[in-house]
């Protein structure tokens, strides 16, 4: 076997065996054949795809190259949520405490984020002392105790996934279904939960644009996870428009923390609201804590408003080492003054967002990555107050922006502005849940 010979197999469009993709993930993460080859080898599936299972054994090949991690342990169903990412995007920071008190185990291993995209770390990392990184056993037992915890992925975590990413950021193969499916399914399936509800956004602030191309990704993560024992479940969210109001780190991580308080379900982002409860409720429902998705919702709502889940929050974040004041509106957490205010240049509904220009916008701040090495300014932010069907008239405030330097506020204002719509007819408002497979 040899890797010339799987590429021309590939590339007439032959079904790869396990043996020959293990072959291939296994020999490049060794350094045993050279990065143009498996350039080659990620070009011919990105034109000729992979059959299920094909992205099966790719998935299993980059899951078995690091440690897999025991939850059979955990005293409660384990279950997580993937995001395929997007603007305004911190349903994590609420939805693992809603789990853990509805009685799930909750081991998540989340990332940062990269151009227009937000990351669930870089939001933790706004909080004093959390701890993104630790070993196994501590995360495990943290899990465990507390009912959830949130690290990174340690480089003992589907190694081969991280070589084979970062080849495909340069070589134009990260658009492609079975090796997406393959990178997210096999961090998934490192983290050990039996259960994984995917947060599918399509939408110009989403990674994938395609209403298509989303239900191919849906089914190909599915079907996977099925072959690997997993419990399984698909929500298509919008990603049209920035979710909730507040874009930046800490500026999400406050408005995530403070929707959890008792009493806030009702006046919090209601958008932020419902998808947060509708996932965490499909996490009930499919690990099998509840019968139907009726039963589960009344059981995330209970634990919301009594603020069972807003303790469990402060629970967990103490003990990864985070530092909070519960009794400071903004949890103590350090935020850039505001700057100024975005004005509504004239009447009329708001139409349209170019949601990726609104997250390109708090990079001009330096909010977000342009590159994997970029430093972050985590109390810089935005916040967005319209959403699309809104009515807004000459002079009304579309957004605050909050940075400690004027001109790079004023860039960014002026990209949030040019991404903008607006209508003189009245325009509906959204779906925000567009579809589920369940």
């Amino acid at each position: 076997m040899n890797i010339l010979e799987i590429i021309e197999a590939k590339k007439t469009g032959q079904e790869l065996t396990d043996e020959q993709i293990r072959f291939v993930v296994d020999g490049f993460t060794a350094d045993e054949f050279p990065v143009y080859q498996m350039s080659a080898f990620l070009m011919t599936v990105w034109f000729n795809g992979m059959t299920p299972a094909e992205t099966a054994a790719l998935t299993g090949a980059m899951l078995e190259s690091g440690d897999q991690l025991d939850t059979s342990g955990l005293s409660g169903p384990s279950a997580d949520k993937h995001s395929t990412g997007g603007v305004g995007d911190k349903v994590s920071l609420l939805l693992a405490p809603l789990a853990a008190e509805c009685g799930l185990k909750v081991p998540m291993l989340s990332g940062r984020g990269l151009g227009h995209t937000g990351g669930t770390l870089d939001k933790l990392e706004a909080i004093p002392g959390y701890r993104i990184h630790m070993e196994n056993e501590e995360f495990l037992a943290i899990t465990e105790k507390i009912g959830c915890a949130i690290v990174g992925q340690s480089g003992s975590i589907a190694p081969a996934d991280g070589r084979i990413y970062a080849l495909r950021d340069v070589s134009a193969t990260v658009d492609c279904v079975p090796l997406i499916t393959g990178s997210i399914m096999s961090k998934k399936l490192a983290a050990g939960p039996q259960t994984i509800i995917i947060d599918l956004k399509t939408g110009s602030g989403a990674f994938m644009t395609n209403q298509d191309k989303a239900r191919q990704l849906a089914a190909a993560l599915v079907e996977t996870g099925r072959r690997y024992g997993r419990k399984m479940s698909v929500v298509f969210s919008d990603m049209d428009q920035p979710l909730g109001r507040a874009i930046g780190h800490a500026n999400e991580t406050i408005e995530a923390f403070d929707a959890l308080r008792p009493g806030h379900r009702q006046t919090a982002p209601q958008d932020l609201v419902v998808l947060t409860e509708d996932l965490v409720a499909e996490m009930v429902r499919v690990s099998g804590v509840r019968p139907d998705r009726e039963q589960s919702l009344a059981l995330v709502r209970e634990v919301w408003d009594n603020g069972q889940a807003f303790e469990r929050m402060l629970s967990w974040v103490k003990a990864q080492d985070g530092v909070l004041n519960p009794d400071e509106p903004d949890f103590g957490l350090k935020t850039a003054p505001l700057a100024l205010e975005l004005k509504a240049p004239a009447a009329g509904w708001l139409a349209k967002i170019d949601c990726r220009q609104a997250g390109l916008a708090l990079a001009d701040m330096g909010g977000a990555r342009r590159k994997v090495e970029d430093p972050l300014d985590l109390t810089c932010g935005i916040e967005f107050l319209p959403q699309i069907g809104d009515r807004m008239e000459a002079g009304d405030t579309l957004a605050r922006i909050y940075c400690d330097r004027k001109e790079q506020a004023q860039l960014a204002a002026n990209r949030l502005l040019e991404s903008l719509e607006f209508s003189e007819t009245e325009v509906a408002a959204n779906a925000l849940i567009i579809d589920r497979i369940e």
